[in-house]
């Protein structure tokens, strides 16, 4: 496995590819512990790291150092490749609901395993950096590399086949990418070991095509383990994008009917990096203050407020599909003044059932998103700030 390439560029691409597969692995170890489905595909990135890791020069170097066994260094390097091997396996037969294969998986393994070191024994594995680094002249040798490139080429086949036939048309497009980009990353480790038959026929090292094949296969095993974390990190975000935008709306309201609020008005900055729930559950509960700031301002409102605002807005010359998030936003501050003058609430008055109860969460969230903006939009503004002779007649009759 070892690849000289000329220029400085070589080692830096190396160490790329092999810090985004500990990266990977180390952020997904938590999952793959507490789901069995996921423990095969990051056992097979997680030995990769292990060889790619000991294939860097440096850390070579410096094991072999400590060990005072280069030969040594090489052999775990590729003992580490074949569990790797093995683990890609278990993942195709899982993936395939093969689980009582495991054990036949572990069993080959651990067989190809026990057959390279007695190889090693009778003198196969080159120690790196004295000659070709392959050889068929001696039948240890021929055998240990033959046995080793095989395990690699025919664990990397079926788990592309598995990855192009369950990628494709399976119902998670999440599940898909993963096995779409996992399927990839495992061709090209194919094309790796393939090109090996090569190399073994001739006493070749890998040069540069081989080289920057390998670390592409790192950078694409990574990225699919980095699947849902990336998803997981995107919904975050958004969740927490929706708590920004939406806070001054919530805020306003929250003022007026403090008691709505489960926790104490922060800013909303505190209330993102200081709270003990996820952005999600921050988001939500937002969206259910509102809704309940909304049904209480409900009863500061009369028909007359309603007309004028509807009037209001048509004269702004609003589009028809924000019609009713402007309507309701002018209602909402008209509302919510007469309730911090307060006025006393009418028992009588209709309650809100304009879009924001739009049936689902995401929906509902989308609707106050877009209240929040027109809420602070001119058109609104002028509207709170014009002179009150349309609520001063429903504050003489309360």
């Amino acid at each position: 496995m070892n690849s000289d390439v000329p220029g400085d560029w070589g080692p830096t691409l190396d160490t790329l590819s092999v810090c985004l597969l500990w990266a990977a692995v180390l952020l997904r170890a938590r999952p793959a512990v507490r789901h069995p489905h996921q423990r095969g595909l990051w056992l097979a990135v997680a030995f990769a790291a292990v060889a790619m890791t000991l294939h860097l020069q440096p850390v070579g170097a410096y094991v072999a150092t400590l060990t005072e066994s280069p030969r040594a260094v090489s052999l775990a390097k590729n003992q580490a490749g074949v569990v790797s091997a093995g683990a890609v396996l278990h993942f195709a037969a899982y993936a395939t609901g093969g689980r009582p294969r495991t054990g036949t998986v572990i069993a080959t393994t651990a067989a190809v395993m026990a057959a390279l070191l007695a190889l090693a024994g009778l003198g196969a594995a080159h120690v790196p950096g004295h000659g070709p680094a392959f050889t068929l002249a001696r039948a240890p040798c021929a055998a240990y590399w033959l046995l080793l490139i095989t395990v690699h080429v025919v664990a990397c086949a079926l788990c592309v086949r598995v990855c192009w036939t369950y990628g494709r048309c399976g119902p998670n497009r999440s599940v898909n990418l993963g096995l779409t980009l996992f399927g990839w990353g495992t061709a090209l480790a194919g094309i790796y070991w393939l090109a090996h038959y090569y190399l073994l026929t001739g006493g070749y090292r890998p040069g540069t095509l081989l080289h920057v094949v390998l670390s592409l296969h790192a950078v694409l095993r990574a990225a699919a383990l980095l699947v849902p974390t990336v998803l997981q990190l995107r919904h975050a975000v958004g969740h927490a994008r929706t708590v920004w935008r939406i806070w001054p709306l919530w805020r306003d309201l929250v003022d007026a009917v403090p008691h709505v609020a489960l926790s104490a008005t922060r800013s909303r900055l505190l209330a993102l990096l200081q709270s003990q729930l996820s952005w999600r559950q921050v988001a939500y509960r937002k969206v259910i203050e509102i809704r309940d700031a909304i049904l209480v301002l409900s009863h500061y409102t009369d028909p007359a407020v309603s007309r004028g605002a509807r009037a209001h807005v048509v004269h702004c010359g609003v589009p028809a599909d924000r019609a009713d998030a402007h309507v309701t936003a002018c209602i909402l501050r008209r509302a919510r003044a007469a309730k911090l003058a307060g006025a006393a609430p009418d028992p009588t008055a209709e309650v809100f059932t304009a879009s924001q109860e739009a049936g689902d969460l995401a929906a509902e969230t989308a609707f106050l998103l877009l209240l929040t903006e027109e809420y602070l939009s001119p058109c609104v503004r002028d509207f709170d700030a014009a002179a009150t002779p349309v609520r001063d007649p429903a504050a003489g009759g309360r």
